[in-house]
């Protein structure tokens, strides 16, 4: 059975973040052994595809993967109309999400004053997020973050097979590093486990095992 990839986008004036997200998600529907089965913008772009709310399934809980694109800062990230919190119920993975990858700024900064450890609660299976320690960028350069990230993970090893494949953690450091200027700070926090540790993590074709028993969470973030 194929992984399933998705895109979330709000543009807001600027089309390179749908450029963004959806290049992840075509990048990777071409590799075999993963479909692009989500694909949502702007006014599509639902506080409850994120949020658990009643008599709704969570449509990011579809996929195995995603890129979303729209603002942030340290404790939410915004949806058409409104925002998805840290105090929200966000159970990323119940279903099935492994990989939530967004540019929304500040959104992993890990500070005294703000500790990342305010997203652990909404890892419920998920083995990763990636996102920005500080702000990032969007339109022009940063146009191909999506693509790149897609192709370090997955597609160029794919179809080159002699071409390192990445773990999750390094193919989003390296797509920002491609993209983004050095006072930028990219950032991950990830869930690790007995049976589950995702420290070097591939993204490929077959369904991982999830950090279900001893968690703990582990988080980096450096400059681009």
């Amino acid at each position: 059975m194929a992984r399933t990839v998705g895109s979330w986008w709000i543009k807001d004036g600027i089309d390179g973040r749908r450029i963004e997200a959806q290049g992840f998600a075509s990048t990777l529907d071409a590799v075999p052994g993963f479909n692009w089965t989500e694909d949502h913008g702007d006014a599509d772009v639902l506080e409850k595809d994120f949020v658990e709310t009643s008599g709704y399934t969570e449509r990011v809980d579809n996929v195995d993967a995603v890129q979303m694109s729209s603002h942030g800062n340290q404790n939410s990230f915004s949806v058409w109309g409104g925002s998805v919190s840290t105090s929200d119920t966000v159970r990323f993975g119940k279903s099935d999400l492994e990989i939530f990858a967004t540019h929304a700024c500040k959104l992993l900064e890990h500070s005294a004053a703000h500790p990342v450890g305010r997203w652990i609660p909404a890892f419920d299976r998920l083995h990763y997020m990636c996102g920005f320690h500080n702000s990032s960028y969007s339109g022009g350069g940063q146009n191909p973050r999506g693509t790149y990230f897609a192709m370090y993970a997955a597609y160029l090893h794919a179809v080159i097979p002699w071409m390192p494949q990445y773990p999750v953690r390094e193919a989003w450091k390296l797509a920002n590093i491609a993209v983004e200027g050095s006072d930028v700070e990219w950032a991950y926090l990830r869930c690790t486990g007995t049976g589950a540790n995702t420290y070097n993590e591939l993204l490929t074709s077959s369904e991982p095992a999830d950090p279900t028993t001893d968690r703990s969470f582990w988080t980096a973030h450096g400059s681009c």
